[in-house]
């Protein structure tokens, strides 16, 4: 998909569900398209190449299915955080809504597990409530 206004391509790489609309208490549609553009992944991959070689081809699972999302208290971003138990690792991809309305992937990148247990015991982050 082109997108004519701001001159690049975008792709939609996955959805804001009910369930993190409702864990977040956001006031958006479920199912908002997330999207991405070619800056985005530029920026992931000069930025971030460990997990972009290695999480990228996941970034729809993630947003889809995350195992805990927040709020970035310092920018509003929406925080999608999924745990790779194989590896230990957590895996987080920030959304942020741009200026025409629409929410873009803007990074990926690794939180360290004392980060990410730091992010949950103050609330930043929440388990997704699927009930």
């Amino acid at each position: 998909m082109y997108d004519a206004k701001r001159g690049f391509k975008m792709k939609i790489i996955g959805y804001i569900s009910k369930d993190v609309i409702k864990t977040l208490g956001l006031n958006i549609s479920p199912d908002t398209p997330v999207f991405i553009g070619e800056s985005n992944i530029e920026h992931i991959k000069n930025r971030h190449p460990y997990e972009f070689d290695k999480y990228y081809k996941d970034i729809s699972i993630i947003i889809n299915s995350p195992d805990y999302v927040g709020i970035n208290p310092k920018d509003d971003s929406i925080l999608f955080v999924k745990l790779y138990n194989v590896d230990g690792e957590y895996v987080r991809v920030a959304v942020k809504i741009a200026s025409g309305g629409k929410y873009f992937a803007r990074t990926l990148h690794s939180l360290s597990t004392c980060n990410a247990e730091r992010y949950l015991e103050k609330g930043t982050l929440k388990k997704l409530d699927t009930n």
